[in-house]
């Protein structure tokens, strides 16, 4: 008898069809296994139909899997016959298909592998039929002879196995190209193989779909295949057999770039095909590199414009997802590890999540089901640096904490790698080849920021010409960091169109707003206003007091604007809330009125005890997580033009927006002189926050910064 595997993600359209064609073989069917992986267009249930009206046993194990290596892996494990046939669920059979495999496993005892012929059909291109031959009794000759291409491939559909022998042996979880080929490879390692010329499958090939799952993240895939095809060398697979299958697959891979006229990409993945000498000189190679060097010579006159670059085939939930960060996202205090906690908790939301940060972390492992690691360990030495000549906006990393890093990675296999900002851009080349989906989260665009304070820049920087000075430094930087990643996330539409005006690199760039920290633990109702017994009014500042713009900010309040105020409201105090302040924030708390609390492990006893949130930033990048957190708690804000930039409220009606210290200081005044005023501002922002910068706001952001459909729409895609 024969437990029938087949992988389905979301293979409603055709799952029927692939079930009817076995009914001719019910006698020899043991089991159906439908491993469902994850799909949300009612697979199931038309399988069920299917099975019940063609009479046929069927068992559902549904799961998330993630890929149909994955899902096969899981029917080799619930199988319960000790013969197994693998099939998708967009194929079919021949009618009597497994009758025929079976006789010619029971003609010869010895054989454990019975192949048949399949008819591959293409939508524009003819019916072609793979006939099996040229195996023979030496079983390692038969999986390098398979490798090099010299034996015709194993389509699932196309062979029946006795599973006793090789249920150890599984297929790769990490790629969704070739991992048959690695599977089938190991396995004739082990069986005896008998063929038969009778057409058992009809194979329906996309031929578009296929070549798209190649090049959507090339070097990822070139990377992930080639860690597969090492690990068959435990089944006594020679090396130069291996290292000649990576180089094929990185031709093929360079073909198909060079057809989407990715030429630069296409040069990166053929240095592989120069490293053997099967290809090295190779006619085949040698076209690739005049076509390569034609191309990128038009491309600089600006012809032949390379297609735009596609998601990755197939990323979908359950994405495991890794954010990296440099210092600790968990306990968030300051706007940045908001913003990195935020994106997490969304993440986490669509799969696994881990939070790494260069700086050593706490104890703690996990955070509200996320995982939690610093590569740093306390009272380490520093080490060197991988990057000694560091742009401004660049953070130092130290070169042991790669290592570690990557380790991580291997041990976590994360789908999505989002990573903070160009300041960790020197981790972006080595996490590239580990990722389906790399992100480059920009807080702020780092060279237009520079730019906007580059008054009080040294005189060299002003003399010199763009390109050589800072600011042209960082925008390299940038620039360099986008053709890596497959996106960039950045925190509003200003910083969209900023990071447009110097970079050309066609990738996705998406809005991922900030949201409202610690959304879980702020009540949806608005909040009783605080009393006056403790001063009025109370102004909140609370940001990273080591931040220069934040630092400027408050000196601005206590020096400039708390005065003003005070000479209406003599009782009003100033509270100034952060991490890490610098030396003159602690001297501003020797003032009048002015107070400072350092490092503070909960913020909401600030939050209610404060009555105007004032955020007078003079630059700045991003958008202030402040202020949405004070409007979801109730409080009233003031602030500047740049404060308010890329929050999307209207001026006066949830927040007032004036630039000066003395406007600002006015506008405190008259805001705490009408009651009335303040509970209607009150009441328009808590409102409108809640609405735009929620939770369900920002997991959707997110799940679009990922390239995954929004909510709502109805996913695509055919069996796994």
């Amino acid at each position: 008898m024969i437990s029938v595997i087949i992988p389905a993600r979301n293979a409603a359209a055709t799952i029927a069809a692939t079930i009817e064609s076995l009914a001719a073989d019910r006698p020899l069917i043991g089991e159906i296994l439908l491993v469902d992986d994850g799909s949300q267009d009612g697979t199931q249930a038309v399988t069920e139909q299917a099975a019940s009206s063609a009479g046929l046993p069927l068992r559902i194990v549904e799961g998330q899997f993630g890929s149909a290596g994955a899902a096969r892996n899981v029917g080799i494990a619930a199988a319960r016959e000790r013969n197994v046939f693998f099939l998708d669920a967009d194929d079919e059979v021949f009618p009597g298909a497994l009758g025929l495999l079976t006789q010619a496993l029971s003609r010869d005892p010895a054989a454990g592998l019975a192949v048949g012929s399949m008819l591959r059909r293409t939508e524009n291109g003819p019916d072609k039929l793979k006939v099996p031959s040229g195996y023979g009794p030496d079983r390692r000759e038969n999986a390098r002879r398979y490798l090099r291409n010299e034996l015709p491939p194993i389509p699932m559909g196309s062979a029946l196995l006795v599973i006793d022998e090789v249920r150890d042996i599984k297929f790769p979880t990490t790629i969704a190209l070739d991992e048959d080929s690695c599977y089938w490879a190991a396995v004739l390692t082990r069986l005896r193989v008998v063929t038969i010329t009778d057409t058992v499958l009809l194979y329906l090939m996309d031929e578009e779909r296929m070549d798209e799952r190649f090049v959507s993240t090339p070097r990822t895939t070139l990377v992930r295949i080639s860690l597969e095809l090492t690990r068959l060398a435990r089944f006594g697979i020679g090396r130069d057999v291996l290292q000649r299958r990576k180089a094929w697959v990185a031709l093929r891979i360079g073909r198909l770039l060079i057809m989407r006229r990715r030429y630069a990409e296409a040069e990166r993945i053929l240095r592989m095909v120069r490293a053997h000498p099967d290809f090295r000189s190779g006619w085949k190679a040698s076209q690739y590199h005049a076509r390569i060097a034609t191309g990128r010579t038009a491309q600089a006159f600006g012809l032949r414009k390379p297609t735009q670059r596609s998601l990755p085939e197939g990323l979908r939930p359950p994405i495991r997802t890794m954010v990296i960060t440099h210092d600790p996202a968990y306990p968030a205090v300051s706007g940045a590890d908001l913003r990195n906690y935020q994106n997490a908790l969304a993440a986490s939301r669509l799969g696994a999540t881990m939070l790494v940060s260069v700086r050593a972390t706490e104890r703690t492992t996990t955070c509200n089901g996320i995982a939690v690691a610093g590569l740093e360990i306390p009272g380490e030495p520093g080490g060197r640096p991988m990057v000694r000549r560091r742009t401004a906006a660049e953070w130092r990393i130290p070169l042991v904490a790669l290592p570690r890093l990557l380790r991580l990675v291997r041990e976590f296999q994360p789908d999505a790698i989002i990573v903070e900002g160009i300041g960790l851009g020197a981790l972006l080349k080595p996490l590239r080849p580990f990722a389906r989906l790399l992100v480059l989260d920009m807080h702020n665009v780092e060279s237009d920021l520079h730019a906007r304070m580059r008054g009080r820049t040294p005189l060299a920087g002003k003399i010199l010409p763009r390109r050589f000075g800072r600011q042209g430094r960082i925008e390299n930087r940038e620039t360099k960091a986008m053709r890596i990643v497959d996106r960039v996330w950045v925190c509003s539409d200003q910083d969209r169109q900023r990071l447009g005006s110097f970079s050309k690199a066609e990738i996705p760039v998406d809005v991922v707003m900030n949201g409202i920290p610690r959304a879980d633990r702020i009540s949806s109702e608005l909040p009783d206003p605080p009393g006056r017994a403790d001063g009025w009014p109370v102004l909140l500042f609370i940001g990273h007091l080591g931040y220069r713009p934040n630092v400027e900010a408050c000196e601005r309040l206590a020096r400039n604007i708390l005065p003003t105020i005070r000479t209406r409201f003599g009782d009003a105090r100033l509270l100034l809330a952060g991490r890490s302040p610098k030396p003159a924030i602690i001297e501003l708390a020797g003032m009048p009125g002015v107070e400072l609390v350092e490092n503070p492990d909960d913020l909401s006893p600030l939050f209610e005890c404060g009555h105007v949130s004032v955020v007078p930033l003079a630059t700045g990048g991003g958008t202030r997580i402040k202020i949405l957190e004070a409007m979801a708690r109730g409080i009233p804000v003031v602030a500047t033009p740049v404060a308010a930039e890329g929050l999307d409220f209207t001026p006066g009606e949830s927040i007032l927006i004036h630039e000066t210290d003395e406007e600002l200081a006015a506008a405190v005044i008259a805001l705490c002189s009408d009651s009335a005023r303040m509970e209607n501002l009150r009441r328009r922002a808590h409102a409108e926050v809640r609405r735009r910068y929620g939770k369900a706001a920002v997991l959707e952001a997110v799940r679009l910064g990922m390239g995954l459909a929004a909510v709502g729409e109805q996913p695509h895609g055919q069996g796994s």
